[in-house]
């Protein structure tokens, strides 16, 4: 039987098929043969030919090179080595693979498609900004917009970049400052030099993994000194910050756009980038939005609202490099703006003893950061201090701090003050002067003491300096000068009216039912003259109809104690001569220990039944009943 021969159709399937196998058989052999048959000299000269062409990059490798066919024709080398001429970049990896386009391979040339870098120690100088002219990107750098040339460098073929478990180092001498990121593994896709780049992936920030995500719209433009659409996303779980707008070169960098940055903690985030906070403050619950401007010298933060610590500000700030002294200046408003959550952290002014502090004051903690800033707030809230529509601000330039309260409202009434720190060869100098008008002094009392014994509309002014190592020195170092007025007032936990028409019937009874009751009075008045630290009171008077208190002494600042004498009696009176009914008494002791005490002897003397105990022996001795009961 003769045997037919088969049909084309099928005669031509077996032909594709021997050739697959043919060809899968012929990779194979070119894949197992391919790592011997080329030699590292020539494989790292081949690699780093390519990569200069791409970026302008000097490449070497001291380590072995392998050239791999399947599953993907690439090249590895190891212990890579990357710079430019203008020290903008260096790079140091323990890994290079270069893959390879397949199109380009099989007509005989090499060309690389992406990029993958394992453990690269990467620094980036941002003072620098050459670009080789001689590469791919170069050309696209330094094509005048809008040419042939810069289309033609355009679509110049690029492709991707992975960086795998890098570092990366961004210093700037001119600033003075570094930025370290580690544990990098993101990849960069930039297929043209005029089309749009892409970066993603993590890498370790501030000590926090984060994801990160930007974008450039026109990175050859970029290049070329245009402005480009940019965008930035960074997010962890400490923080967050947001960036869109457009950048530029030229020229220095910068970006403009809309800003947005959010963290649990501010104070936990610029601890972990090495900037140290002075005062406590947790800045909690941070919330940034602005309009940004930004470059290496200056920021400036428009249209602002930032919120911490339950308190929301808008206005502007704006920041500037100048040397070692940058500057932080800005205008802001709130509703309300609570100091409490600062104050534990500042200095006791006293010990546990009672004492004033003298732990020496310490003006370098506080940095070099000068300050520039004015701020309103609808409620400020210092301390047990409660102040209305304060606008204030606060100036700091070369150690010297100034803070000045423009205006408040303040208990039914008005404050104005100012009080400048510098530093001086003994520690530190201050002044303070301040002016009050219709303060409500029981509201003022209660806040600051807990409790109201003086009541009335207080108006004034002081105007103090001192100097000195630490609080105490400060205290004991006072001088200046104040006054107060007091109108339409009460003197609480005491009766002096009644006192006076008692002291003629029952003298001694007032000892135990003076405490009992008010002074109301029309109005008092006060000088303080300060010395060493000593407040001497002069001119205080307090009035009303059927009554006239006078009063002085010393309040000692240095020691914490009061040394006070008064005399009251009908406005009548003559309190020269000592005619007439009176009521003398002191304030004494510690300030942690008032200790009121009535002249106890003249008491004594206009009570009938007492009276002869203070009669004067033959020999002038004083009987023993008038000691005891004068506590002699």
């Amino acid at each position: 039987m003769a045997v037919r021969d088969p049909p084309p159709q099928k005669r031509r399937k077996r032909g594709i098929v021997r050739a697959m196998v043919l060809a899968m058989v012929f990779l194979g052999a070119v894949a197992a043969a391919a790592p011997w048959a080329f030699s590292n000299a020539a494989l790292r000269a081949e690699a780093a030919s390519q990569i200069r062409k791409l970026t302008g990059l000097d490449a070497t490798s001291l380590g072995r090179a392998v050239f791999v066919v399947l599953p993907r024709p690439h090249i590895s080398l190891d212990d890579v080595r990357f710079a430019d001429k203008a020290g903008t970049l260096r790079v140091s990896a323990q890994s290079l693979k270069v893959n390879l386009r397949v199109v380009s391979l099989l007509s005989g040339a090499i060309e690389i498609a992406s990029v993958t870098l394992g453990k690269p120690d990467i620094e980036i100088s941002l003072d620098r900004q050459a670009v080789p002219p001689d590469s791919v990107i170069g050309r696209a750098a330094h094509a005048a917009p809008g040419t042939k040339e810069a289309v033609a460098a355009d679509a110049a073929r690029l492709g991707s970049l992975t960086l795998i478990d890098g570092r990366a180092r961004l210093k700037s001498e001119r600033a003075g400052d570094e930025i370290l990121i580690d544990s990098i593994n993101v990849t960069l896709d930039w297929p043209k030099p005029g089309a749009a780049a892409y970066l993603t992936g993590q890498a370790s920030i501030l000590g926090e993994t984060a994801t990160i995500a930007a974008w450039i719209a026109n990175p050859a433009g970029l290049l070329r000194g245009q402005e480009s659409g940019a965008s930035l996303t960074i997010d962890s779980a400490s923080y967050s910050l947001s960036a869109m707008g457009s950048a530029a070169s030229v020229p220095d960098w910068q970006f403009n756009g809309r800003l947005h940055a959010s963290a649990p903690s501010l104070r936990a985030i610029l601890e972990a980038a090495g900037h140290s906070v002075p005062l406590y403050a947790p800045l909690s619950d941070f919330n940034l939005g602005c309009d940004a401007s930004i470059d290496p010298s200056n920021a400036v933060l428009s249209g602002l609202r930032l919120r911490f610590d339950d308190s929301v500000f808008e206005g502007t700030l704006a920041f500037q490099r100048r040397g070692s002294t940058p500057l932080l200046s800005g205008t802001l408003a709130t509703s309300q703006f609570s100091l409490r959550p600062w104050l534990p952290g500042v200095s006791p002014a006293a010990e546990r003893d009672g004492q004033w502090s003298q732990e020496p004051f310490d003006l370098q903690k506080y940095g070099n950061l000068g300050l520039d800033l004015r701020v309103s707030a609808g409620r400020l809230l210092l301390s047990r201090f409660d102040i209305e529509d304060a606008a204030f601000s606060i100036l700091r330039s070369r150690g010297r701090l100034e803070a000045a309260l423009i205006g408040a409202k303040a208990y039914q009434g008005s404050v104005k003050g100012r009080i400048t720190v510098e530093p001086r060869s003994e520690g530190i100098g201050v002044q303070a002067a301040a002016v009050f008008s219709g303060v409500d002094l029981a509201g003022l009392s209660f806040d600051a003491f807990g409790g109201a014994e003086i009541y009335g509309s207080m108006t004034g002014a002081i105007d103090i300096e001192s100097s000195g190592g630490n609080v105490k020195d400060l205290m004991r170092n006072l001088s200046g000068t104040a006054h107060a007025d007091v109108a339409r007032g009460q003197l609480g936990s005491i009766d002096l009216e009644s006192a006076l028409r008692r002291i003629d019937k029952r003298p001694l009874g007032l000892l135990t039912d003076i405490r009992r009751g008010r002074t109301p009075f029309e109005r008092a008045s006060f000088g303080l003259r300060f010395l060493d630290g000593v407040a001497s009171v002069e001119e205080g008077v307090l009035e009303n109809a059927n009554l006239r208190l006078s009063f002085g002494g010393t309040v000692d600042f240095g020691d914490r104690s009061l040394d006070l004498h008064a005399v009251a009696m009908p406005p009548s009176a003559d309190p020269r001569n000592g005619t007439g009914q009176d009521f003398r008494f002191d304030i004494t002791g510690s300030w942690d220990e008032v200790s009121f005490k009535p002249d106890v002897r003249s008491l004594i003397r206009r009570s009938g039944a007492a009276a002869p105990l203070f009669e004067q022996p033959s020999n002038g001795s004083v009987p023993q009943d008038a000691q005891s009961a004068s506590g002699k």
